[in-house]
Order: C-alpha cells, then sequence, then structure tokens
C-alpha cells in the first residue's frame, strides 16, 4: 500500500510544472491603527486558497499570488481581520478587535477562524505559556479554558500533570488527550517540549473539532504549534529566569512532642484495661512505668526530656512539669530545602522573501524543595520554511531533548518515601543521637551519628528501637540510594506542499519521534531495605520509536458568497516500544552498575508494536459568511483487534449560523458577535489498559504466561487469556450545541452544552471456572457524561495609558454508568475497586463507603450505620453498630467537583503589566486517607493530628472522634469520616512585568526588552490546612511529592 502511495504521489509531482498558474509579486506594510507600529506576524492569505505568508519584523509581507488573484485576507490574534483588494504596493491597517471573531485557530489537518468554526475548542493564550515556570507545558493548561480538568500528579521536578477534557470517557482504556506537534500526533514525553518554542496550543474538545483524528480523538487533542521564523531581518531573543522553591502547600497540624507522650500514654491505658484485663489504676501504673511495658519502653526507648523514663508522664496522664525538652528534630525541614530554578533560553530567527529559518536552545536546571531531588533538562530545536516557487513550499523542523530526573519513591506508604516518612514519623524521634544533655552525639571522629531507629549499622543507638520505621534515617539512606531517568528525545517533521490546478493544495508530511529511557532503582547495601541483601540495582532501557505519513489534499473554492473547502487524505502510523530490565544484588562495592561478582535476581525484556492505518474526509461550506455546514469521516484500522473487527468508522457534522450578521441584528449596535452552533459525531478508543495504566496491545489474542511458571531446569506456561475475535474500539459520541457573543464593546463569551456517550467500553468479563480463565476482555459497558461549560471576557477598564481586563471560565459535568457487564445469573455487575463501586446509574468516581455515625457518649466507641432487613431481605430501618464488619455500605458523595475553573484579572498601565490568575473548585468529595494516618486510635511512633486533641476521655463526652486505644482497628476503619469538601481557591500565578520605553530600546539597539517578576503557587485556601484537593481525579490522596512554590526574576530581550 505505501510503495503505491509513494508512486502516485511521485507522478504526481512530476506532472505539477505542466498546470502552474501565472503569477505575481505583491508587497506591502501591516500596521495597528491604535499605535501606528508594524505588526509582526500578522496573517496575508489569498481569499479561497491557502496560498500565504505572515509579515515580518518591519510589518512588511511580499507574496507570489496567481494572476486571477481579486482580494487578500489580512488577520493578527487580537485584530479585526480585513479583506483588501489586491494592488502591487499595498498598505494596510488593522484595528484592535473587540471580540475574538476573527482569532486564527489550529486545528485538526489546518487551520480555521473562529467565525467559521462549528466545533468547540479552546485557544491557550500565549501569556499563559510566558509566566509558566514549569518544565511541561500540561501544567499550563489549569483552569486556562473551560472543559480542562487537570490535577498536579506530583511535584516532582519535571513531571507532567494529568489531564482530562469533558469528563471520563473510559473505565479501562486511557482517558488521556491525544497530543499533536506540529500536525504530527506525539509520542514523546511532555516535558521535553520546551514552552518557549511554543507558539500556540489549541485544545479541541468535542467530535466536529477531534473527529479527524479518529481512533485516537475519542479523549480530546492538545494541538501544539511550535515557532516558526520570520522574513526579514535576523532576530536574537534572549530570555533568562532565575527562581527560588519552596514548599506550597504547608504540612497538617501535628501535636508537639508533650502532647504525642500524653496521647500515646492514654492509648495504650486503654488497650490494657479494654484488652488485657487491668483495672484502670493498674494500667495507669504500667503505661506509667519505666520498664519495657511503660509509655516509653512501648516507644521503643525514646525519652525526649531530661527526667527518668518512670517520671516522664504521671499517672493522671500529664507531662511531668519538670521535665526538659532535650531534642525537637524536624524531619520535614531536615529533608526540605530552599531551592534554586534556573531557566536560560535563546532563540534566533529570520529570513528572506521564500525562505524563512529558527533556531533555539535551552538550559533548565530545577531543584526540588526536598533534598536529592532535582530536574536538569537541554532542549534544541531547528525549522526551516522555503517558498521553492510558487507551487512548492518546503517545511522542515528537527528538535532533540536530553534531562536527567532524579528523585525517589513520592507515592504509598513506602519508609523511602520523605512525604510519608516525615509526615507520619513520630515528634519523639530524632534525626541524630542525643547525649542526655541534649547535645549531638559524635563518634571518635567527629562525625555526626545519625539515628538508624535501631538495626546493627553503625548508627545503631543502644536501648533505642523505633516504632515507626525501624533500621531507617532518609537523611542517611537518600544519598546513597539512586532513583534517577535520563531521557533522549529526538523529533522531526518534514513536509512538502504543492499547489495545482489553482485551487488544489496537496501536503505529503513524513514525522517520527524516538525517545530512550534509561532507569536507575538502586538501594544501597549499608542501610535499609535492602541491607539484607547487600543492596539491590535495577535498570531498566525503554525505547521508543513512532513514525507518522500522512498525505493531505485540499481543495479551496469561492463561488459568490459561496465558500467551499473539501480535504482528503491518508495516513499510516507505526509505534514500537521495546524494554529491558534486569535487576541484581550482592554488592561488595558501593555501585548502582549491575557489575560483575553481584547475583542475578531477575531479568526480563519484551517488545510491543502497534499500527494504525486511516482515511480521512472533511468538507466545509459556507454562505455569505453567515451560515456554516462541515462534515468529516474517518476510517480507521487498528492492530489491536482481530482483522475482521480492527476497522472503525468515525465520523461527526456541525453548523453555526452567524446571527450577528443578519441585517435584523446588524441594526442592534450593542452586539458585537452573536453566533449559534451545533455539532454531534462519534469518536473512537482502542488504548485499553492494564492495572498497573500500562497499554494492552494484544487484548483480543489468546495468550499464556511465562511468569513465576519456572522451577529450575522444569520449565512451564499458564493460559491466561481467551481469544475474542470480535473485540472492537471504544466509541465516545459526542453532541455538543453552544452560543458566542461579544456585546457593548465590552463583554464577550462563550456557552457550551456537551453530552458525551461512550459505548463500548471495555470490561474483564468473568468467565466460567471450568475455563482456567478468570475473565475474558469483552465490550460491554456504557457511560455518560453531560455538562455545561462558560467562558467570559469583561474588558472592565479600556483607557489610552490604563486597561483592565477579567477572563473567567467554569465547567460544570455529571457523570453516570449507564451499562456494566452482566454476572452469570444475568444482573449488572458492580464491581468494587477500593473506595469506589462501579454500577449502572452511579457515576465513575463515587464514593462506596460505610458511613460513620459518630461516637458512642458512654465508651467512645465508633458507631457507624448498619441496614435492618426483613426476612425477605428488604431493608426497613437502619440502626448504629460498633462491629464495622457489620457496618453497611452506601454511596457517600463524588469526587466530580460541581464546579471548577479559572478566573485571570489583567491590568496594563503604560509600560507596566499585571496578570493575577486564580484556580477554583466548587464542591466534589476527597477521601482523605493522609488524614486518617494522622487519626490512629493508637499506633506506637506514628505522628498525630491535633484533631486527636478532641478525642472522646470519659462518659458523657460529645464528640465525632474515638477513644485512643492501641490496635482498636474499628476506629480507622474506612468511612465517610475520612471525606472532606474538596472546594478550594488556589492563586496560581502573579506575574508583573515592565517594558522599556521604545526610546531606550532604539538607544540600547533592542526590538524589545521586558524585565519581569513572576510567582507560581503563591496561595492555597482548602477545607484543611496540608490537604491537596488538586491530587487526582478520583478523590483519592497518595503521600505523594506536593507542589512546589516557585518566585522568580527574569529578562526577555529581543535583538
Amino acid at each position: 500500500m505505501m510503495k503505491k502511495l509513494t508512486l502516485a504521489m511521485l507522478f504526481l509531482f512530476i506532472g505539477i510544472s505542466m498546470v502552474i498558474a501565472q503569477t505575481r509579486q505583491v508587497t506591502g506594510t501591516i500596521i495597528s491603527a491604535e499605535d501606528n507600529e508594524p505588526i509582526i506576524g500578522a496573517s496575508v492569505i489569498v481569499k479561497g486558497t491557502t496560498i500565504g505568508t505572515v509579515s515580518d519584523h518591519n510589518g512588511a509581507f511580499s507574496l507570489e499570488v496567481p494572476n486571477t488573484t481579486k482580494t487578500l485576507m489580512f488577520s493578527y490574534v487580537g485584530m479585526v481581520g480585513k479583506e483588501v483588494p489586491v494592488q502591487n504596493i499595498m498598505h494596510v491597517v488593522l484595528n484592535t478587535a473587540s471580540t475574538e471573531l476573527d482569532e486564527v485557530m489550529i486545528v485538526a489537518y489546518g487551520t480555521a477562524k473562529k467565525s467559521s468554526f462549528t466545533g468547540s475548542a479552546a485557544n491557550i493564550k500565549t501569556e499563559k505559556l510566558e509566566n509558566l515556570q514549569a518544565a511541561s507545558l500540561t501544567k499550563a493548561l489549569e483552569g486556562a479554558a473551560p472543559g480542562i480538568q487537570v490535577t498536579g500528579s506530583t511535584g516532582m521536578p519535571g513531571d507532567n500533570a494529568k489531564i482530562q477534557i469533558r469528563g471520563v470517557g473510559s473505565v479501562n482504556a486511557s482517558n488521556d488527550p491525544l497530543y499533536v506537534v506540529d500536525g504530527a500526533p506525539f509520542d514523546g514525553d511532555i516535558s521535553t517540549i520546551n514552552t518557549e518554542d511554543i507558539s500556540s496550543i489549541t485544545v479541541l474538545k468535542d467530535a466536529t473539532s477531534a473527529a479527524l483524528y479518529g481512533a485516537r480523538g475519542a479523549n480530546g487533542v492538545v494541538m501544539i504549534t511550535t515557532k516558526k521564523g520570520t522574513s526579514g531581518k535576523v532576530q536574537l531573543n534572549a530570555k533568562v529566569n532565575l527562581g527560588v522553591v519552596s514548599r506550597a502547600i504547608p504540612e497538617y497540624n501535628r501535636v508537639s512532642t508533650g502532647e504525642y507522650y500524653e496521647l500515646m500514654w492514654e492509648g495504650w491505658r486503654n488497650a490494657l484495661v479494654n484488652n488485657n484485663g487491668y483495672t484502670p489504676e493498674q494500667a495507669a501504673a504500667t503505661a506509667s512505668g519505666g520498664d519495657k511495658n511503660g509509655i516509653v519502653g512501648k516507644l521503643g526507648g525514646y525519652n525526649s526530656y531530661n527526667v527518668a523514663n518512670d517520671q516522664l508522664i504521671g499517672a493522671d496522664g500529664k507531662l511531668n512539669p519538670n521535665a526538659r525538652l532535650l531534642y525537637n528534630d524536624d524531619w520535614n525541614k531536615e529533608l526540605s530545602r530552599t531551592a534554586l530554578r534556573q531557566e536560560y533560553n535563546v532563540s534566533v530567527n529570520g529570513g528572506g522573501q521564500n525562505s524563512t529559518f529558527f533556531a533555539s536552545a535551552s538550559y533548565t536546571n530545577e531543584e526540588g524543595m526536598v533534598k536529592w531531588s532535582d530536574f536538569e533538562r537541554f532542549t534544541g530545536r531547528v525549522g526551516l520554511t522555503s517558498q521553492i516557487n510558487s507551487w512548492l513550499k518546503v517545511d522542515a523542523g528537527l528538535s532533540g531533548a536530553t534531562s536527567k530526573q532524579n528523585g525517589f519513591l513520592a507515592e504509598g506508604s513506602y519508609t523511602t518515601n520523605p512525604f510519608y516518612y516525615g509526615r507520619m514519623m513520630a515528634p519523639i524521634y530524632p534525626i541524630y543521637q542525643y547525649d542526655g544533655n541534649g547535645q549531638i552525639v559524635r563518634n571518635a571522629n567527629g562525625d555526626i551519628m545519625y539515628d538508624m531507629g535501631g538495626g546493627n549499622s553503625p548508627y545503631a543507638w543502644a536501648g533505642h528501637t523505633r516504632q515507626y520505621a525501624p533500621n531507617s534515617n532518609l537523611m542517611v539512606t537518600l544519598p546513597l540510594d539512586d532513583r534517577s531517568t535520563e531521557r533522549n528525545m529526538i523529533s522531526a517533521r518534514v513536509s512538502a506542499e504543492i499547489k495545482f490546478l489553482k485551487d488544489f493544495t496537496l501536503k505529503i508530511s513524513g514525522n517520527t519521534d524516538i525517545s530512550n529511557d534509561y532507569k536507575t532503582t538502586y538501594q544501597n547495601n549499608m542501610y535499609g531495605d535492602a541491607e539484607g541483601v547487600s543492596g539491590r540495582s535495577t535498570k531498566n532501557y525503554i525505547k521508543k520509536n513512532s513514525y507518522t505519513f500522512n498525505q493531505i489534499l485540499t481543495w479551496n473554492k469561492s463561488f459568490g458568497d459561496h465558500n467551499l473547502a473539501l480535504l482528503g487524505g491518508h495516513e499510516n502510523y507505526m509505534y514500537t516500544y521495546r524494554y529491558l530490565e534486569a535487576t541484581r544484588t550482592g554488592f561488595t562495592v558501593p555501585t548502582t552498575e549491575i557489575v560483575a561478582g553481584s547475583v542475578a535476581e531477575g531479568s526480563t525484556s519484551y517488545t510491543n508494536e502497534y499500527s494504525l492505518e486511516g482515511y480521512l474526509f472533511q468538507a466545509n461550506y459556507d454562505y455569505a459568511n453567515k451560515y456554516y455546514l462541515s462534515g468529516s469521516f474517518r476510517y480507521d484500522g487498528t492492530s489491536r483487534f482481530y482483522k475482521d473487527a480492527r476497522w472503525g468508522t468515525f465520523w461527526s457534522l456541525g453548523a453555526s449560523w452567524r446571527l450577528s450578521e443578519e441585517d435584523f441584528i446588524k441594526d442592534i449596535h450593542w452586539i458585537d458577535n452573536l453566533k449559534l452552533k451545533a455539532s454531534y459525531g462519534q469518536q473512537g478508543n482502542d488504548n485499553i489498559l492494564d492495572e498497573w495504566g500500562d497499554p494492552i496491545y494484544f487484548g483480543w489474542q489468546s495468550l499464556y504466561s511465562f511468569d513465576d511458571k519456572n522451577n529450575g531446569t522444569l520449565n512451564g506456561a499458564v493460559h491466561n487469556q481467551l481469544l475474542n475475535k470480535k473485540l472492537e474500539w471504544e466509541k465516545n459520541s459526542n453532541l455538543n450545541v453552544g452560543a458566542e457573543f461579544a456585546m457593548f464593546d465590552f463583554l464577550r463569551g462563550e456557552i457550551d452544552v456537551f453530552n458525551r456517550v461512550s459505548s463500548n467500553l471495555l470490561f474483564k468479563a468473568p468467565r466460567p471456572q471450568s475455563t482456567g480463565i478468570e475473565y475474558m476482555w469483552q465490550n460491554i459497558g456504557t457511560m455518560r457524561n453531560t455538562g455545561l461549560e462558560v467562558s467570559l471576557g469583561f474588558d472592565i477598564f479600556k483607557k489610552d495609558n490604563f486597561h483592565w481586563a477579567l477572563d473567567l471560565n467554569a465547567t460544570f459535568f455529571k457523570n453516570k454508568i449507564t451499562k456494566m457487564p452482566k454476572d452469570s445469573d444475568g444482573k449488572a455487575q458492580e464491581i468494587i475497586n477500593g473506595t469506589k463501586k462501579l454500577s449502572e446509574g452511579h457515576s465513575i468516581y463515587e464514593f462506596w463507603l460505610r458511613e460513620y455515625a459518630g461516637v458512642d457518649p458512654e465508651d467512645g466507641s465508633a458507631l457507624y450505620y448498619k441496614d435492618i432487613e426483613d426476612a425477605n431481605g428488604n431493608v426497613t430501618g437502619r440502626e448504629t453498630t460498633k462491629d464495622q464488619n457489620a457496618a453497611s455500605y452506601y454511596y457517600m458523595g463524588d469526587a466530580i467537583p460541581d464546579l471548577y475553573g479559572g478566573f485571570t484579572n489583567s491590568f496594563s498601565y503604560k509600560g507596566f503589566d499585571l496578570s493575577i490568575f486564580f484556580s477554583y473548585q466548587i464542591g466534589g468529595q476527597m477521601y482523605d486517607s493522609n488524614y486518617l494516618g494522622l487519626m490512629h486510635p493508637g499506633s506506637f511512633g506514628t505522628h498525630w493530628s491535633t484533631d486527636i486533641l478532641d478525642r472522646w476521655q470519659k462518659p458523657g463526652d460529645i464528640t465525632d472522634v474515638p477513644r485512643l486505644q492501641n490496635n482498636y482497628t474499628a476506629a480507622n476503619a474506612a468511612s465517610s469520616r475520612w471525606l472532606t469538601n474538596a472546594s478550594y481557591l488556589a492563586l496560581k500565578n502573579v506575574t508583573l512585568s515592565y517594558t522599556l520605553p521604545k526610546t531606550i530600546q532604539k538607544k540600547l539597539d533592542m526590538k524589545n526588552c521586558k524585565i519581569f517578576l513572576t510567582g507560581d503557587n503563591l496561595f492555597l485556601l482548602s477545607k484543611r490546612k496540608g490537604m491537596d484537593p488538586q491530587q487526582s481525579f478520583n478523590g483519592t490522596a497518595d503521600y505523594t511529592y506536593v507542589p512546589n512554590r516557585v518566585v522568580s526574576l527574569g529578562i526577555n530581550v529581543t535583538f
């Protein structure tokens, strides 16, 4: 197929010269009516064609146009577009737009004016990127436009944020959007793209805008366009940004050292009474004693005060008033730092009449606010655009990046995770060893002696064995461990654009993304988890190659007031993923390399291949710039399904009506723009994921597993997946109805209502035990997302020297599962997954938990609700129970917020600009397991929230915190007690800049010079201090790397 297409294109190319039309040269300048300054980068297009150019730094342009050309169209973002009769020398003046009507957007396989676009898409303003202080552009999308929901993932330097567009599209397949860079799907890590190289980002949200991407457009598309060169004198741009990094979200409020001893004493006393049959007096005496059963003994022998163990806590449970605190180490403070962030960018661009170029290089070095975490990256990009002659245009771009990320496990309850370790470590446990006077102990060489909390290392402290995380100290082990990722990335985009027969354009493109990841996970051979095996080192090598080839033919024709644009094309996509891993233990020397002499623990390798082929077509029609129709069709085949089921058909239809162009509206002078639009279509999703979130490429095939089935020389395999030739695409049907408006030269906005139905959802359907297989992938489920998006812009104050604008957006959506797999008895399945239960009629993120009923005032027991059932199993009422295992489960709220979005205030006065950006969320629930861990009933050695001070203490106490009691598991059972309102208001960015006056710039031979001060993640208002409500889409918490606060000073100069 590819050979035939290549030959056809070759013959077509050879024949082009026979039909080239005669042309003439048109030159001119474009200036702004507001200040008479030249407009750089304004678009100049021959009406009814794709022939065009952009203005240079002097506002000048030069363009070869067919002799039959009558009209040129001029446009620029923020300006009112203009159509002007063609002349050999032209002088064009553009006015500032009061609406975004003539904004040009990058869309699937081309561009479109916002005024003519029938779909739903959002242009991310360039200021968002300019103000961004993160290695990944994904973090610039939060609150930037309606319909885009962003979670911070982790604050680890170099990490990407997670994005969902218009709700949740799938249960077991990917919900990530497709990223397209310069017209081709991008398979590299987003953090390898330098944000300074980006000229625009467009987010495609509905079927009309994204259906041309067929199989991969179901979850929306993020279109990234990089900068191009401009004709004219060569320009050099340099930008330097230096800042400090600190913790953005404070730690949870936790008890003091003295309070901790008293509380632990109380929990141990109550355990002795309720579990061991002691009298209250016996229990108090035992808990206050100085032996191993006293509170100091139960805490591993740690006494932070200058009194004897049996004198620390009295029989009344109170701290000895004469006790003096000897040490009070703060683990979080010692593990963290005020870090430095550096970013340097330089770019050069220019060109002549027919060729332009752009080249850039950047260096980023971002230290994490936790020691031993950082991210370093180098990027480079070159691009060349050349108009070879009137009918041939060539565009080529090459970019590369190399980076290294150092870090640690920043999730889960691992003792190597500083955010778990530092949060949960009781305040009585020191970092260092101390003597009886509270002085740090040093060895014979004068070196500081750390406390490992037990074990047999040189740092063992006699008589001290920590109850929490024994034989560990992250101040010792993290510098010795190595968890790093080295990444190399190269991308190429090459295209040739051929114009023939006056109205036809053929664009042939070849694109590739190649990346190599080299990961090291090394646990040192001296201390910690791998001490017993003398260290453990795992090396992972991942290589990803992707190739995209497409041929796009377009035809544009105007017939009076009728305008018709047709597009047809073909695309091939090939992807290869190679993985190699090896692990060794038993290191006699301190090295992370897998050296000879170490012991092989395991190794594996595999290769996954995936391919996609598609045929696409699109038609756009408008009449008199008032009535617009669009339709698209794509036919895709994927290697992920059996040959008889691998082809899918995806399509869309859209229409819009510009009422403001009607005569009966034009006379209403306060209406600047009014447009109605509607679209409907269907897209596909074949990206099935396993339980670890990795893609499944062979879901339809019969597979065998070799894992853990080898015993010496006896090897074997087990059948683990059944054949299913009927497995096919998940499908997303999208309806969008909306309106765009502008009025009073003051207000502009857009409202969209959407209904997104995901059908053919892939589930693991249970199989009879006789098959020996637990499940088989099948297309069974259906889910719906319905929502409303609003974006508004207000030009509150506009004068010559002062401008104040407010932009805000809001999104509301609801999710509901409408169809689930059937059990063997024919009933719809209900799948419990952690704190959620998937069932028909409920949201995918709805919590399924016990309902907490408070505390019994008589004995301080935790209470839960329990259904009362009659003989037939019908619920007739409910009662409370102290047995958490007997409690009933209920749907207890949803992680999906009632409303979310962002708003920006922008001020400008003469050369000063101030931008203040907030993001927000109203409603939604979060299951705060971090808080749960800090509200334990008496786990020796684990820290406590200050809320534990409100616990029940004696009969008659009214509180919602149960009694303290060691090993009292009912107190901390999963329940609605841990659900917290996830509403928040976050000050995400403040940027103040000053642009030097043009008179000074000219004296310094500068084109532009801006000095700026910017801050990210400056403030968060939420229900609970320490809680990060933006941590995940599903409303669950983890011990993740908290977001960073970055405050920077920089300068941006163009020569």
